[in-house]
């Protein structure tokens, strides 16, 4: 009996070391899940453009790439921030527009900055293609200077 009196003081001292390093592990696996998480709220924050330029397609059914406003507002080339909060206000249903609200509720925070990226950046592309093009005319188009 005295053995088995030895033994549990042994297993107990052993159950108690290895507390301390499941803790460590515990806490080391947490302390990878938080970097993960600000990875990807980093990324989500910024606005992936290519996903945002994948996800526009319902968006631009109503919404003209042109810029042109047929009743509907433009969101080409508006500032990230007021995208995010324009959407984020219907997805939470502060807003009161029964389409937009659908819509936005399919998204979440990560895709509405990837939208928000997508059409924000749109603007300075679209007048560098307008410029293009314009130029493109004059080089077309013949002067009426010279003719009588």
């Amino acid at each position: 009996m005295a053995e088995t009196g030895q033994m549990w003081p042994c297993a107990v001292r052993t159950t108690q070391a290895k507390r301390p390093i499941r803790g460590i592990r515990t806490g080391l696996g947490a302390i990878g899940a938080v970097a993960a998480l600000c990875v990807v709220a980093g990324h989500a924050a910024a606005g992936d453009r290519e996903l945002g330029e994948y996800l526009s397609s319902e968006c631009v059914t109503c919404h003209q790439l042109s810029g042109r406003f047929d009743g509907i507002p433009s969101i080409v080339g508006r500032a990230e921030p007021e995208l995010i909060s324009a959407l984020s206000e219907y997805r939470d249903k502060v807003r009161d527009n029964q389409v937009m609200r659908a819509i936005a509720a399919k998204f979440n925070d990560e895709e509405i900055a990837a939208l928000a990226s997508y059409f924000g950046s749109l603007e300075q592309e679209q007048s560098e293609r307008s410029t293009a093009r314009a130029e493109n005319a004059r080089e077309l188009t013949p002067t009426m200077e010279g003719a009588k």
